[in-house]
């Protein structure tokens, strides 16, 4: 479709954006009367062809361009010249408050399109409402039935209709963006498209829903940095979104929404807050879901924050597995719950979890590796003092094959070849393999040997092959 866009100057940014929508639509030919001029022609000669080869005139509708002697109105004289009834090929949208006496009649003889949101979108959806309805008969069957239905509606009219498509696609634009945002994890930009979709749009579930599901990501995913906000800030503006969704709906989606006013108060108390009781939301997540896998994951990691036993949040921790959803997240909230609570049995739990998931032929990313590297084996296998509790608390868990399993020795940085080689000598030893362990001590014990190396490391393979060198 051939489209001229006719306007005064101090509209010519929203014109520029509306020629550029109108653009990206390859459909569409526009045609913005001063930035189209060729060098050389006349004004009035290009304005002349332009509108009397174009199917639509787009007039934007404000005080300058309606006013006397205006470069907008001789335009709109060259249309009326053309069409003696501007119905189907002049669409005039109200761009600024306009007296309607000042609006000339010929614009008054079709109904003006006076946009409530966003003027490109609302023009857009118009343009396109306007084309389906001027569809030639042999063309398309359905453009008559569309007519016959907005005949018969009546009320609704063509303003209604260009009003619901706008709507339609402000909403869905605003839903898009927010989302995209909330994935990318810029979670406050996101929260505050979606305040102003809700806000716009009150009426449409879709948006409120898709706000508390950003709510419910941003928390579990919540992260400040130090001197730059806190967890409170943030709860306090995700709270009642969440707590006037839990309060509207059942099941599953309740037992989501309830379980993480939990984990809100639970983030408020590692602030300082007092009285608060996580577990209770917890209790009537399941109430909704007694499956749940947000509420038993979060409880289970809330346990272990009271020093409760490793016993009663495993529980927890196993009814979330069961549930078989958000899997990878479960996991993250039992390491983080064993390495940062419970130390050091929390570190043998933890080891036991990894020996479970290699079994079940699950993954462990690069952080888990590096955090078990660090937490685990290096502040354990390097303590004389806590060497022998770890080992002593894993010998039926596979101690080998898990080591193996995070870190392939052709993956291993060579700084930590030596390292690897000492905490896989020494599970080797726990679990019973006494060859493998000497093998490996004494290809160790060499190189230490050979590179003037000395210190704890170099002590504790000679000690322990003496251990292995007794019957």
């Amino acid at each position: 479709m051939r489209i001229f866009i006719s306007y005064s100057s101090h509209q010519r940014e929203l014109a520029e954006r509306l020629e550029l929508a109108l653009s990206a639509d390859d459909r569409h030919e526009v045609f913005r009367d001063r930035s189209d001029l060729a060098p050389g022609r006349p004004f009035d000669e290009t304005l002349r062809e332009a509108i009397e080869n174009c199917d639509l005139l787009v007039f934007l509708v404000s005080p300058d361009s309606v006013a006397p002697g205006s470069y907008a109105l001789a335009e709109l004289g060259i249309a009326q010249r053309r069409w003696r009834h501007p119905g189907g090929h002049v669409l005039p949208v109200v761009v600024a408050p306009t007296p309607i006496a000042q609006i000339p009649a010929y614009l008054k003889a079709v109904t003006l399109l006076e946009p409530r949101g966003e003027v490109v979108a609302e023009t857009l959806a118009a343009i396109e409402a306007g084309r389906r309805v001027r569809r030639p008969v042999r063309a398309i069957v359905l453009g008559m039935l569309a007519l016959v239905l907005v005949a018969t509606l009546g009320v609704m009219g063509w303003r209604h209709v260009a009003q619901q498509r706008a709507d339609d696609s402000a909403a869905g634009l605003l839903l898009s963006t927010a989302r995209q945002l909330c994935d990318s994890g810029d979670h406050a930009l996101a929260w505050q498209r979606f305040d102003e979709a809700v806000r716009r749009f009150p009426a449409r579930p879709a948006l409120r829903e898709a706000r508390q599901d950003c709510g419910m990501r941003w928390l579990r995913e919540i992260h400040v940095t130090e001197g730059k906000g806190s967890f409170t800030a943030i709860v306090e503006g995700v709270l009642p979104v969440l707590a006037e969704g839990a309060a509207a709906t059942h099941g599953e989606r309740a037992a989501d929404l309830h379980a993480h006013l939990g984990w809100a108060d639970f983030l408020r108390i590692r602030e300082g807050a007092i009285r608060l009781d996580p577990a209770a939301h917890y209790r009537q997540a399941l109430a909704e879901q007694p499956s749940n896998v947000y509420a038993h994951a979060m409880w289970g990691h809330y346990l272990m924050s009271t020093d409760a036993a490793i016993a009663e949040a495993r529980g927890h921790f196993d009814a979330a597995l069961a549930a078989n959803r958000e899997r990878a997240y479960v996991r993250g909230m039992q390491f983080a719950a064993m390495l940062w609570f419970a130390r050091p049995a929390g570190q043998v739990e933890a080891l036991r979890i990894a020996n479970d998931m290699r079994r079940r032929g699950e993954t462990a990313g690069a952080e888990l590796r590096e955090r078990l590297w660090s937490r685990v084996y290096y502040d354990s296998l390097m303590s004389r003092q806590r060497r022998e509790g770890l080992l002593s608390g894993i010998r039926d868990a596979d101690p080998v094959a898990t080591f193996r399993w995070l870190y392939p020795e052709s993956e291993v940085r060579p700084d930590r070849l030596r390292l690897w080689r000492f905490f896989l000598a020494s599970l080797e030893e726990a679990g019973g393999d006494r060859q493998a362990a000497r093998s490996h001590f004494e290809a160790l014990r060499d190189e230490l040997q050979k590179a003037k190396a000395a210190g704890p490391m170099l002590d504790d393979t000679r000690a322990a092959l003496q251990r292995l060198s007794t019957p």
